[in-house]
């Protein structure tokens, strides 16, 4: 028989501690709107006229770049792992799992808008390499 070690922490206890520590990561808190800034003229930022518009237009388009697809899927490569705020995470999972079609993984996901951003942005992003 072996000895029984008594031990003096509460698991219950530790679970909780360990889920109320806050990450590394906090998301970004929205600021208070007060009643001053409700009264005030909304401020739009204009986009300067030089970016290029090639956002998907529709629905579809939106699914077929980023959903659906399969470029980022199964890479033999191993990338470095960062951490993505789990509000994001939640809403990409939310996007992919919607419908009946084969779509990509979140990992897949987060690459295609990656891609995406630095195809769109590639005049300003080698200015500043």
């Amino acid at each position: 028989m072996g000895k029984v070690y008594e031990s003096d922490i509460d698991p219950d206890e530790f679970i909780r501690d360990f889920r109320e520590s806050p990450s590394q990561t906090q998301p970004s808190k929205k600021p208070k709107v007060t009643s001053s800034d409700k009264d005030s003229p909304v401020k739009q930022k204009s986009k300067p006229d030089n970016t290029p518009q090639s956002h998907p237009q529709t629905e579809e388009e939106y699914l077929d770049c980023f959903v659906r697809n399969m470029a980022h899927m199964r890479s033999r490569k191993k990338y470095q792992v960062v951490e993505v705020d789990p509000i994001f995470i939640q809403k990409v999972k939310r996007i992919i799992s919607y419908g009946d079609t084969p779509c990509c993984s979140a990992k897949a996901y987060i690459n295609n808008v990656l891609a995406e951003h630095f195809r769109e942005y590639e005049t300003y992003i080698e200015k500043r390499q």
